[in-house]
């Protein structure tokens, strides 16, 4: 007993209470002489791993053991224990599964749940030899042969033929009116086995093969007091670590239960791997805008220093390249999928514009942009830069100190068949395009990420009434 105990406390999360009543159950099965001629273990599981732990053994009394070895200690693995990883997720007692003991000896295995209110606490293992003649039963040519038919199964599933055609791929299983498993094809021999079950399961009970915790009993009332339009009853579970879908009948015609089971498993991981990447996108877009702003306030630093008043702008003009970048990553920051809504983004990317600028404010900027447009997240980077650089030049060039407070300054957004075009229109004194600054940043940031980033056409025109940039580009323009 203080083996057990020190096991509990070294391997697993179990209470005092719970390893009470393990000690509990030892006294029960020592005065017990139906197991005098058995071998009995006590199994719990190992915090650690997906194993189950061996932490108590009675050895048989009027026979030989089945062991030479001492098993208190070493691991129960699922492979070759299924009725104990069964009993544990199902609160099922499992009898006369086959198993493989620690030596490797093929064995029968009689479980029975040790529970603590509700839960699960260990499990009872009684165990037995397996004769060569029940090892060919399990085991033998003549019962796959018998049982893998797919098309007698559908002749006796009678009615159901359309039901159990439209899911030949799943897992097809009769029970008859005693419980006992008759009929299963080929893909439920295959589950079965990849659970952990060893041998043929035919003839085993349904609770022995019950994955979901049910009972015979239990299911076979609900079904047969459901009309036969609402059948089949649907329902989600796991099993250890797998995912499955199981639609059960009952077959008044054969009398039968039928039970289809989809395994789910891969397109649960599917599901979770790509909630993790999501999860994981949105905290590295987080990390990224943080780092951009750590940039931009050590510039801010360096800007306060300086007393050029052409650096300073020049340096300003920098911060607000960056911030242009920055916002976008803030907003991706806070959504799951990689497209990105463009009005929510250029909202952003000015209400940041305006706080860096202190002419900005004096500014009339509207917003016209569809709503449901959505672009992938380098788009979106692409496209607050450009803006950026259209905002920057109509403060910086466009309107005069003394006219800047009666500026207007119009962003449109439209989709039409899948090409996006974005406007940014203003009321300025306009500029010549012939005459323009030769190498003017600005201008060269724009013509590049149009034509190299957004594989787009742009589309500039300027008078003494104002200046109209227009750029389009493919909503699925592939980078």
């Amino acid at each position: 007993m203080n083996k057990l105990i020190e096991m509990c406390r070294e391997y697993t999360s179990l209470s005092e209470k719970d390893i009470g009543r393990l000690v509990t159950e030892i006294k029960s099965i020592e005065n017990n002489r139906n197991f005098e001629d058995f071998d009995v273990f006590i199994d719990v599981l190992n915090d650690f791993n997906t194993n189950a732990l061996v932490v108590y053994h009675k050895l048989p009394q009027n026979v030989p053991s089945l062991y030479h070895e001492v098993v208190v200690g070493k691991a129960a693995l699922r492979e070759n224990e299924p009725g104990v990883f069964h009993t544990f997720g199902t609160k099922l007692k499992s009898v006369n599964l086959l198993a493989k003991t620690q030596e490797q000896k093929l064995i029968h295995q009689k479980i029975f749940p040790i529970l603590n209110g509700d839960k699960v606490i260990g499990t009872t293992i009684v165990e037995s030899d397996v004769s060569h003649d029940v090892l060919n039963d399990f085991e033998g040519e003549n019962g796959k042969t018998r049982y893998n038919d797919i098309s007698a199964a559908i002749q006796m599933f009678g009615r159901l033929d359309r039901n159990v055609a439209d899911q030949l791929g799943d897992a097809i299983l009769g029970f008859d009116q005693s419980g006992k498993l008759v009929l299963a094809n080929q893909t439920a021999l295959a589950l079965y086995k990849k659970v952990g079950y060893i041998g043929n399961v035919i003839g085993q009970t349904y609770e022995n093969l019950s994955l979901d915790g049910t009972t015979f009993d239990h299911v076979y009332q609900q079904l047969r007091q459901m009309p036969e339009a609402s059948q089949p009853m649907i329902t989600n579970f796991n099993y250890l670590n797998y995912f499955f879908l199981s639609r059960k009948f009952w077959n008044k015609k054969s009398k039968q239960l039928v039970i289809l089971i989809q395994d789910r498993t891969e397109v649960k991981i599917k599901e979770a791997e790509i909630v993790s990447k999501s999860v994981m996108l949105r905290e590295i877009n987080h990390r990224v805008k943080n780092n951009l702003q750590s940039v931009i306030s050590l510039l801010r630093i360096q800007q306060r220093r300086l007393k050029s008043a052409e650096a300073k702008k020049v340096l300003n003009e920098s911060v607000s390249r960056i911030m242009a970048i920055a916002s976008t990553y803030e907003l991706m920051s806070k959504q799951l999928g990689d497209a990105t809504n463009l009005k929510e983004s250029i909202q952003l990317l000015i209400s940041h514009f305006v706080q860096l600028n202190d002419r900005a404010d004096q500014l009339n900027i509207e917003l016209d942009v569809d709503p449901s447009i959505q672009i992938d997240s380098d788009q979106v980077v692409t496209v607050s830069i450009i803006i950026n650089e259209l905002l920057q030049n109509v403060v910086s060039h466009v309107f005069s100190a003394k006219t800047i407070s009666t500026g207007r300054v119009l962003i449109e957004g439209r989709e039409a068949d899948g090409i996006i075009t974005i406007r940014v229109k203003d009321n300025g004194i306009g500029f010549d395009l012939n005459h323009t600054r030769t190498g003017s940043l600005g201008l060269t940031i724009i013509r590049s990420y149009v034509s190299d980033k957004l594989l787009g056409r742009l589309k500039i025109e300027s008078s003494q009434k104002g200046t109209d940039v227009s750029f389009s580009f493919d909503q699925k323009t592939q980078h």
